[in-house]
């Protein structure tokens, strides 16, 4: 599922890596949040793509969540941000990783857009008070240091596979939290919680466009790190 405000200027590039990848089994279901409407760049692109548009002012969270009830059958859901593009094979091989590992959550390499070598994250750790911790260095450049599979705390969900039934049976993202990974954080504490692993994968290498590092925390951000500490405890 490729969320999207309808307005990126990579999301016709996204789209093309999609069509491109050679999983067998991969459907292309856009959501678009707020009051833009991707319709017509996304069928230029990717004609069999469905595209499902929000009410309202959704959020991302709440986007995202519109694939619970519109896919059936799908032992997996794949969440993209319409400035994360993979490489070829990419899906196929966070599919393998969770075959291989069990895991339920499977986050790939993310590098930067326009430079391939530099590494901006591959997974996330959590200290006691739900602030993230980066488990690479932001722009750190890739010389196969990180390389295999591994087992994380979370993933950025930028690009991140998860399986249907514990995204559903943990309720899937939490709609009241505004920071995105914070929501990212919540979702695979909540998942780990209910018994699920999480990994990172260096077979499946995504550029994402996301330009720059965390900013310092603000009072909202506070907020949301209370929020996930709360709702993971309930689980």
């Amino acid at each position: 599922m490729l969320v999207t405000d309808g307005r990126g200027p990579h999301l016709e590039e996204v789209l093309r890596a999609l069509v491109a990848q050679d999983h067998p089994h991969l459907e292309v279901l856009v959501v678009a949040h707020g009051d833009g409407d991707p319709t017509a760049r996304v069928h230029a692109v990717a004609p069999a793509a469905r595209v499902h548009r929000a009410a309202g002012a959704a959020g991302r969270a709440e986007a995202a969540n519109a694939v619970i009830g519109r896919v059936t059958g799908a032992e997996f859901y794949l969440f993209l941000h319409d400035d994360a593009a993979p490489d070829p094979g990419a899906v196929a091989a966070l599919v393998a990783a969770a075959d291989r590992s069990g895991a339920d959550v499977v986050g790939p390499k993310l590098v930067r857009w326009d430079d391939h070598r530099r590494i901006t994250q591959l997974g996330m750790g959590v200290d006691r008070v739900a602030t993230i911790l980066p488990y690479v260095e932001w722009g750190e450049l890739d010389q196969g240091q990180h390389d295999g599979v591994r087992e994380v705390f979370a993933v950025p969900g930028a690009f991140v596979l998860v399986r249907a039934r514990r995204f559903e049976e943990v309720g899937g993202f939490d709609e009241a939290i505004h920071a995105e990974r914070a929501g990212d954080l919540s979702l695979a504490w909540r998942a780990r919680i209910a018994g699920a692993t999480v990994v990172v994968t260096s077979a499946a290498r995504v550029r994402h466009a996301e330009a720059c590092t965390p900013g310092p925390a603000g009072a909202r951000a506070a907020r949301d790190r209370v929020r996930v500490l709360l709702t993971s405890d309930r689980w």
